[in-house]
């Protein structure tokens, strides 16, 4: 499946990524072997190899057939239960499931 490496090798600052919904689209600020900037007009928001990982596990559990804005909600549903709680609002989830889209990973 898709790992850090893969993201450091196939995007790099500037690359535009398309949302999960909307037309506002991200972009690639920096990535580094510590987190992925990305940027959009209003907001900047970064992930790193943790978030990655947990995406990627999210994912490995998904149906056949799951959309990225699905793998989005099932990561955060990961992230509002069980010991990987975490509060707050979060635009981990959506970038996530943006990149693992952008890589190819979910059709």
């Amino acid at each position: 499946m898709i790992e850090w490496s893969d993201l450091i090798e196939r995007l790099e600052p500037g690359d535009v990524l398309q949302p999960l919904a909307g037309s506002s689209r991200l972009r690639v600020e920096s990535i580094d072997s510590e987190q992925l900037c990305l940027r959009q007009q209003l907001w900047r928001a970064c992930l790193t190899p943790d978030d990655l990982r947990t995406a990627v596990a999210v994912l490995e559990q998904a149906p056949a057939g799951t959309t990225p804005l699905e793998l989005a909600e099932q990561i955060r549903a990961r992230y509002s239960s069980g010991s990987e709680v975490t509060v707050g609002c979060s635009r981990v989830p959506n970038l996530s499931a943006v990149v693992l889209h952008h890589l190819g990973a979910i059709v």
